[in-house]
């Protein structure tokens, strides 16, 4: 939003907000609570290290430090934090001080000792003492905010409100609104959508105003308006129908829960090889860090908040009248039903409403005796969310043979104040291997025994996809897995439970897994109750369901439109399939290669700089901190080759009575296999979303206007300017790959302020 690239200068702060900040950066709340048996130490310690040998004034001091971070620092590491601290010397009245250019990092070790600050000078020293001080204070904490504050007060026990004999500065975003905000959603304040909606709303006024620079949804409300005010010479009102189609989680007003498809069907334990899944890794610090620094949430979440209320003042409860948005149209079904993805708090009461009577009074702020639920980590979630994994969970611990539990979870009340349950979905079940990954890949699941075991073949996968999502019922896709009682306890994905080799005993123990479940939607294959289409009978997925009703179509040209899309997604689907590596899109890929060389190159994953993966698809070598890397070389196999590995495997695990460890290239080849399908169904949705609004328009002349990722867009491009279509190519404003802190600043030509000369 600042129209080019962040500002960013020496920023007034303290010992305490800065440690606070990087606490809060380092992984949130959670990740810095110790228990008794912890004894590993927190401080704050000190990388780069400059020092000016002369006296400077302050203002002096933060000219030295700016020309010496540009010239002389090259890089910081993602997550350490670049300080200047000037101390006034006595011998001038204060005037002049010692200045200090100091890179700050927080560290977590079981020693003790940390020689690295011997050779510092005693300035930074007392700084860095005084800041691990402060870290040590903030773990277990609720609020770093509120502790942070008790600290500067002197309420805290141990710490005084003794001014400072320093001055410290941090280097940051010079736009003190964005970095405020940004700072108290570090250290954990509840920032609202409104308050955070309203900061946008001022912030675009003020930017129109003096720059006459728009944001999209105002170009987007501006182009509209001339649409519905104009009318022809007759009074007849012949513009073109304005539709807009969102990159945005599938409301809840499309689709409805479907109980008991297989009514039979009885759920299994997990496996060995999905508890033999080892304990989540440590998240390396650049995929720890938390990136944001000017602000949180994602403009499409503000986008999709102000086209719903657009929406709703015009039409009212999309629920309650028909169905459907009349303009808005959101099509990445791959969160479908994920109480996460839901970012508009007046859809809240749309998705409860797909629980029955009794499910909501059970489950609305109810209590333990809850007959229609069951609780699970402190919540009351339906039955329909239980997994025969709890149930086995509960038996091992009543039993005593748990080594490890978290009694906290055990005995913590229901949150009266999330009224949000996650809906399962087939969409969510292999979309959210997506979000795991490319964002959590330090959090294990594992898709490839549900393959291996439950589809058996790449081209029953193929036919498995094409029915589930392009016109077939989820009956008659359920119906090419192997359901069987030897396969069920593959449906898994994981499990809350972990069985641990202990190799100085030569035995099995039981533990209760880490809970890092908030980054998984979905354990298991949802059969026995799962989000449908609404009014789809028989059951349809969402996108099947569109599918078929444009098979049904009237139109020739929409029917043809819907059979072409499925044609071309598959022929783009077998392009990746074939090399997921040179396939991949140079500009907006590099995801799969960068989770292959997390699993099966891991020491050359480790020592390079992963900040842009689509770079790395074009590179024969790649400089690490210890070596060059030949990394064009490295290939990943077809996606035909990895599922026979993973079939390969799978024998491998049943051959073995011990130690079922599942091979790490097997699975990653079952991650990108699930993407690339998942991710092309997004293009898929475009389409035929498309082909229905174009069905369902009673007006000649349509536009239809996408905000989606680039990778998307271009695919849509590329879908209709095929010769099958005629659309050409006219008007590309802006560029395809921007620098990461770029404004995007788009300078659009008068066709794209009045859709009405589009079609002159």
């Amino acid at each position: 939003a600042g129209g080019g690239k962040v500002k960013e200068g020496w920023v007034p702060t303290d010992l305490f907000e800065l440690t606070g900040e990087m606490v809060g950066r380092w992984g949130g709340i959670e990740d810095v609570r110790a228990d008794d048996d912890n004894d590993t130490i927190i401080r704050i310690k000190c990388g780069i290290c400059k020092r000016n040998n002369k006296l400077l004034p302050l203002g002096k001091a933060k000219e030295w430090g700016r020309e010496v971070g540009h010239e002389e620092i090259d890089y910081i590491e993602p997550g350490h934090e670049m300080a200047l601290l000037w101390v006034p010397s006595k011998e001038n009245d204060g005037v002049k001080g010692r200045s200090f250019l100091v890179e700050l990092l927080l560290d977590e070790s079981e020693n003790e000792e940390d020689k690295s600050r011997s050779h510092f000078p005693s300035d930074v020293v007392d700084l860095l003492d005084s800041m691990s001080n402060a870290a040590k204070s903030m773990r277990g904490v609720k609020s770093l905010s509120k502790v942070v504050q008790d600290m500067k007060n002197g309420t805290m026990d141990g710490f005084t409100n003794e001014k400072p004999n320093h001055t410290l500065l941090s280097w940051a975003d010079m736009d003190t609104e964005a970095r405020l905000l940004n700072h108290r959603r570090i250290l954990g304040d509840d920032i609202s959508t409104s308050e955070y909606d309203g900061l946008i709303n001022d912030r675009k006024k003020k930017r129109r105003a003096l720059e006459n620079t728009w944001t999209w949804d105002d170009w987007l409300v501006e182009v509209e308006s001339k649409l519905t005010n104009g009318r022809n010479s007759t009074g007849e009102d012949d513009n073109p129908a304005l539709h807009v189609v969102l990159e945005s989680s599938i409301p809840p007003w499309e689709v409805e829960l479907c109980r008991e498809l297989v009514p039979e069907f009885e759920y299994a334990e997990a496996a060995d090889c999905i508890r033999c899944l080892s304990e989540d890794s440590e998240e390396s610090e650049m995929d720890a860090f938390d990136p944001a620094s000017d602000g949180f949430g994602s403009y499409i979440d503000y986008l999709f908040r102000r086209l719903v209320g657009i929406e709703r003042s015009r039409h009212g409860d999309s629920n309650e009248a028909g169905g459907g948005s009349k303009f808005l149209h959101c099509v990445d079904c791959r969160d479908l039903g994920c109480e996460h993805s839901c970012v508009e708090d007046s859809l809240h009461k749309d998705w409860n409403d797909l629980l029955k009577p009794e499910e909501k009074e059970k489950l609305i702020g109810s209590g333990p005796d809850a007959t229609h639920a069951h609780h699970k980590d402190g919540r009351c979630l339906p039955d329909w969310s239980h997994s025969p994994e709890e149930s086995k969970l509960d038996q091992l611990r009543s039993s005593g043979v748990l080594k490890s539990d978290d009694v906290d979870d055990q005995d913590s009340t229901p949150d009266d104040g999330n009224d949000l349950v996650t809906f399962p979905s087939m969409e969510s079940f292999f979309g959210q291997c997506t979000d795991i990954m490319y964002y959590t890949p330090n959090c294990k699941i594992a898709y490839a025994p549900f393959l291996g075991k439950c589809v058996q073949s790449f081209d029953n996968w193929n036919a498995f996809f094409s029915t589930l999502f392009f016109g077939g019922t989820v009956h008659d896709a359920l119906s090419m897995l192997d359901l069987s009682s030897d396969s069920c306890p593959y449906l898994h994905i994981r499990s809350p439970i972990m069985k641990f080799w202990n190799a100085k005993t030569g035995e099995y123990e039981w533990h209760k897994r880490e809970n890092e479940e908030h980054d998984l939607t979905l354990s298991l294959l949802p059969i026995k109750s799962f989000l449908k289409a609404r009014g789809s009978g028989p059951a349809r997925t969402w996108c099947s369901n569109i599918f078929a009703s444009l098979l049904e179509c009237d139109c020739e040209e929409v029917r043809d439109m819907a059979i072409h899309t499925r044609q071309w997604i598959f022929r783009d689907i077998a392009k990746h399939c074939l090399d997921p590596k040179l396939s991949d899109d140079e500009i907006g890929g590099g995801e799969w290669f960068l989770a292959y060389l997390r699993q099966c190159h891991r020491e050359i994953y480790d020592d390079i700089d992963r900040s842009d993966c689509a770079a790395l698809l074009r590179k024969r070598y790649v400089a690490g901190e210890n070596k060059r890397h030949k990394i064009g070389e490295i290939t990943i196999p077809s996606c035909k080759e990895g599922f026979q590995l993973i079939t390969k495997e799978l024998s491998r695990l049943e051959s073995i009575s011990e130690r079922p460890a599942l091979d790490k290239k097997a699975e990653v080849m079952a991650k990108i296999l699930i993407d690339i399908y998942m991710n092309k169904l997004v293009d898929a949705s475009t389409m035929i979303k498309m082909a229905q609004i174009i069905s369902k328009e009673t007006k000649r002349n349509i536009v239809i206007v996408c905000y989606m990722g680039s990778v998307h867009t271009r695919a849509v491009c590329d879908f209709f300017t095929q010769p099958k279509y005629g659309f050409k190519k006219k008007i590309f404003s802006g560029k395809q790959d921007w620098d990461e802190e770029e404004g995007r600043i788009l300078h659009l030509p008068a066709e794209l302020w009045d859709f009405r000369i589009l079609f002159k």
